[in-house]
């Protein structure tokens, strides 16, 4: 029994300081990202099971919460939607409503990934996504990729910039990908 005891001790110490270090990047990305159409959101009311949903963002900038009806999603953070919702919950229907809003999927914002990848194409974009990761969800590199050559074509204040970036460059929305053949 001691000789399995430190094993599962060493276990739950990587696991928990993996949820600390990874818990406030997560937190940090949901309340900063911008909500768009076709983002599915995940929202509870506490201690109000019936009003779990979990909602796609329309393409109009709306969602349907019960009790409430339509309210403006697009465009707002996932801690103003809380802040709008809670306040009119407590407009008559619920004392001191407790919201939680979590993107359950990013759907609104995306990226291009384009040459030397097993599966070149649009994406959908999730907050904290680097080069490496895009490369990922594109299928990998081929074997004729140059991956210290990749370049990004983004648009910034209606001009396009096309620069070098490395496997840790952040992924902006509307980024084009572009990883080149290699000479040899």
């Amino acid at each position: 029994m001691r000789n399995l005891s430190f094993p599962l001790l060493v276990l739950f110490a990587v696991v928990a300081t993996g949820l600390f270090i990874i818990t406030p990047r997560v937190l940090k990305a949901q309340g900063d990202y911008i909500l768009g159409p076709e983002d599915v959101l995940e929202i509870t009311v506490w201690s109000h099971d019936d009003l779990r949903r979990e909602l796609p963002i329309s393409l109009e900038g709306q969602i349907t919460f019960p009790l409430i009806g339509e309210v403006k999603a697009g465009g707002r953070t996932t801690q103003q939607l809380e802040k709008d919702i809670a306040g009119k919950l407590a407009d008559g229907y619920i004392v001191n409503p407790q919201v939680t809003i979590t993107v359950s999927e990013y759907r609104s914002q995306k990226f291009f990934i384009m040459g030397e990848v097993q599966k070149p194409g649009k994406y959908d974009l999730a907050p904290g996504t680097t080069i490496l990761m895009a490369i990922s969800i594109g299928g990998g590199l081929t074997e004729k990729a140059a991956p210290k050559r990749i370049t990004i074509t983004r648009e910034n204040g209606g001009m396009k910039k096309k620069f070098r970036a490395t496997m840790e460059t952040l992924v902006q929305p509307g980024d084009a990908i572009i990883i080149p053949e290699s000479f040899f």
